[in-house]
């Protein structure tokens, strides 16, 4: 007798008359990293999906079809079960968008390189589907028609309630980074399959922004007289907490000091409430109407280097998942580009170090934490200058001072050259009173305080000696989507279009009407929103984006 029917046999034999307490052992033995990554509301809605599951099956077990749909979905759990496993086993960590996207992107030489580090749990994998499998061979025979009909319908409503409200949700424009594929995935004991789904979504949107070139009838540059460019894209930087914008507290004593070298934007306005919206729409042509691949693809790191510059982004924030999948794909259009898993800011500067030794023309992208919550957290403890007794008000403010200096650590390293360096916040903060940490992203509800944003433009002692520039105080309202338009007149480059968006072009007309969006995908008009989180609500009116946006 072979050893498989003999363990068969004996499987049979043990658990035949307690194919429930198999069926349960099957379950736990899924939900083993879900305990350790996973709040116990997601295993509870797992443990119901899976059960449900294994129990409709053994409806059908006894015929050949009903066999190979066993077959299909225990190979799947198993499949599941083994990458969660191994994720929470080996990096203590939960199976998130980015272990999918390496996956996804591993190809067979690679595969083959790091086998040897999961061989190990081949045999806990093979355990599990053996025990699963038996346990509906066990439970097509134990239990009546009638239990196993019923399994069918309540598994039935299950799904039909997790996908009717995925629907609502996405219909109301919530959480609408997730396909609804994967929001629906993610009740089920196929839990993993969802970041997949989110993985190949956001790499096609890479590739198509990537491989999309924007022809231009007659794209050049121009000569501006400056080498280097410095773009600083900050992170939740409000301009009421800053010196250089009248606050009472030394937050930008670096700033503070370009008023004569720097063109400064008193009344900069965001797009948007939230990074993953608001970078993609200032470094492109998208804007809250239009936030399309299309017009994301359109972008200055992309004309940059169609134009003849070295192109290079380097970034402190993530390189996937729900904040970063739009900007990732924009800087994925640079020459090089890198993320720098970092606590601090400051430890960018060698990889800026090293981008500044690039011979010819160049523009750096930098993409900063900034003062993102927590504040406290953004900053060594020898940076904690400001301290009023006040705490998470001084961490915000501490956290502003850190970026100032950062942004004065970079003009050290460019100021003896034909250099020049813009800096911009990529969207508020507003300050809510009853919140502990004070600070908080823009609500449903927005204030103006979520968009108002610092920027300026600082050139080096060289720059402004070679050519005549525009600097001082910009005194009228700034959208930052036009920022795109901006950066083309900045860097010298001409696309055989009027650029008429741009404040450093003869043709440039002030807005009359600001269009900024929430989190949720709101549209409002920015001059019908309150000044601040703690006025009174005043319902304001808002549309909703159009069909074609994503």
């Amino acid at each position: 007798m072979s050893f498989a029917k003999s363990l068969a046999l004996t499987i049979n034999r043990k658990f035949s008359g307690h194919f429930i307490a198999l069926l349960a052992i099957s379950i736990l033995i899924q939900l083993w990293p879900v305990f350790f990554t996973q709040p116990i509301r997601f295993a509870l809605r797992i443990a119901i999906c899976n059960a449900l599951l294994l129990l409709s099956v053994s409806w059908i077990y006894r015929y050949t079809s009903g066999k190979v749909i066993l077959f299909l979905l225990t190979s799947a759990l198993t499949l599941n079960f083994a990458i969660a496993f191994s994720t929470w086993d080996i990096y203590k960590s939960e199976f998130n968008t980015v272990f999918a996207m390496s996956i996804l992107a591993t190809n067979y030489s690679e595969a083959k390189s790091i086998a040897g580090l999961y061989l190990y749990i081949l045999p806990i994998a093979a355990f599990y589907f053996v025990i699963t499998w038996w346990a509906v061979k066990l439970l097509s025979e134990k239990l009546s028609t009638r239990t196993k009909g019923i399994s069918v319908i309540l598994l039935a409503l299950f799904m039909g309630y997790f996908s009717i409200s995925s629907i609502i949700k996405k219909n109301q424009d919530l959480e609408v980074y997730y396909p609804l594929s994967s929001r629906i995935l993610v009740n089920t004991p196929l839990y993993t399959a969802s970041e997949f789904v989110i993985a190949d979504r956001d790499n096609s949107l890479a590739e198509h922004i990537t491989q999309s070139t924007p022809h231009y009838p007659a794209l050049q540059a121009h000569d501006t007289g400056i080498d280097t460019y410095v773009v600083i894209v900050g992170e939740s930087a409000r301009r009421s907490n800053m010196q250089l914008y009248d606050f009472s507290q030394q937050t930008t004593p670096v700033a503070s000091a370009f008023t004569h070298n720097a063109l400064i934007f008193k009344h900069a306005i965001a797009p948007a409430s939230a990074t993953v919206l608001a970078v993609p729409m200032v470094l492109s042509k998208a804007d809250p109407d239009n936030f399309t691949a299309d017009s994301m693809a359109d972008n200055i790191v992309n004309i940059s280097r169609q134009s003849g510059f070295y192109t290079e982004w380097i970034s402190a924030q993530g390189n996937s998942g729900k904040s970063n999948n739009y900007i990732v794909a924009i800087a994925s259009t640079s020459e090089k580009h890198q993320w720098i898993h970092t606590q601090y800011d400051s430890d960018l500067l060698p990889a800026l170090d090293e981008a500044l030794k690039v011979p010819g023309k160049k523009v750096i992208f930098l993409h900063i934490n900034g003062s993102h919550e927590m504040a406290c957290d953004r900053y060594p403890q020898s940076a904690a200058i400001l301290n009023t007794g006040d705490k998470y008000e001084d961490c915000y403010n501490n956290a502003i001072r850190f970026t100032d200096s950062f942004i004065g650590e970079v003009v050290k390293r460019i100021q003896n050259s034909a250099s020049s360096l813009i800096y911009f916040s990529d969207h508020g903060l507003e300050k809510n009173p009853d919140l502990a940490s004070l600070y908080m992203h823009g609500s449903r509800n927005p204030s103006k305080e979520a968009y108002d944003v610092p920027q300026f433009i600082w050139y080096s002692q060289s720059a402004l000696a070679n050519q005549k520039r525009r600097t001082g105080w910009v005194n009228e309202r700034w959208p930052t989507t036009n920022n795109y338009a901006l950066m083309l007149s900045w860097l010298g480059i001409s696309t055989g279009i009027e650029n008429c968006d741009s404040l450093l072009e003869k043709c440039y007309q002030p807005e009359s009407q600001i269009s900024v969006m929430d989190g949720g995908r709101h549209i409002f008009n920015y001059d019908q929103l309150r000044n601040t989180f703690s006025a009174p609500d005043q319902k304001t009116p808002w549309r909703k984006v159009k069909r074609n946006s994503l």
